[in-house]
């Protein structure tokens, strides 16, 4: 009899997978983590009973999280990753040849030792020696980080659903601290999750970040696990356009080009009307 993997993306939409066996479950401080190796999708990391990564579309994911802030900025050099603890977009933030030194905040251990695990290809660059790994909250690190210190700042968390450990990631008081941390010339990007199911995200995230930055901007993606497949990032940036690469990557990528990443920011008319006017018109 096979075995699925289920879950609920509204009260009337399940997702499933088909899965080969379980590889790994159990509970961390924050959190259930399961490892599921799926027929089509491979090794997959679930948190909370929601799919988080899988091995065979990470990719998509993890370099337009990474490439769109680091090509959109001249000299990338220091980078903060809060969250992210499977390693999977560390290991593309540490091919960018600008990138000195990484910083990756994650509060669950666990996360991080079952993806060594299990996760291989996502875990290939959490030994590189410009990485320093931090076992901490996203939040409280900022609290403590210096004024000015990173070029770019990423949060790869899960999404603010009830009391989970990604909830506090999407606050005002949240993007407060971000634009303290960055250089006055930084740029943060953030995962603000899938239009179709949960509006509320980017729409709350772009309300606040474009009060706070020069510039706000949403791009997307399609991921095939996701929720709906569509899914979008909000950017803040203190001085350069997004929208705008002004590096090349010079090794081979499977999603993103330079060509990918402008059409990106062309945005459909759904995911326009959730947000401020001044990004749906600065962005049509």
């Amino acid at each position: 009899m096979a075995l699925w993997f289920e879950e609920s993306a509204s009260p009337a939409h399940r997702l499933k997978w088909k899965i080969t066996q379980q590889l790994f479950s159990g509970k961390s401080r924050y959190q259930h983590i399961q490892v599921l190796d799926t027929e089509q999708f491979g090794p997959s990391l679930v948190l909370d009973g929601i799919m988080q990564t899988t091995s065979g579309d990470e990719f998509i994911y993890h370099e337009m999280l990474a490439l769109v802030p680091l090509t959109a900025h001249p000299h990338p050099e220091t980078v903060l990753i809060i969250g992210g603890g499977d390693g999977g977009l560390a290991r593309e933030v540490l091919k960018y040849p600008a990138v000195k030194q990484v910083t990756l905040v994650e509060i669950d251990r666990m996360v991080v030792e079952v993806s060594r695990r299990y996760l291989p290809t996502h875990t290939v660059a959490l030994d590189d020696p410009r990485l320093t790994l931090v076992e901490e909250d996203g939040s409280l690190f900022l609290d403590n980080a210096s004024e000015g210190q990173f070029d770019v700042i990423l949060v790869d968390s899960t999404d603010p659903e009830g009391n989970g450990p990604g909830t506090v990631l999407y606050t005002p008081e949240f993007h407060n601290k971000l634009y303290r941390a960055l250089k006055p010339d930084g740029i943060y990007v953030q995962q603000t999750g899938a239009p179709f199911y949960n509006p509320e995200v980017v729409s709350m995230v772009t309300e606040d970040v474009i009060k706070k930055f020069s510039l706000c901007r949403v791009y997307w993606c399609t991921v095939p696990t996701y929720p709906g497949a569509l899914f979008t990032f909000t950017a803040g940036s203190k001085k350069y356009d997004p929208i705008h690469p002004v590096q090349d990557v010079a090794w081979e990528t499977r999603w993103y080009t330079r060509k990918v990443h402008e059409m990106s920011f062309t945005l459909p008319p759904y995911v326009a009307h959730l947000l401020p006017k001044p990004i749906q018109d600065a962005q049509s």
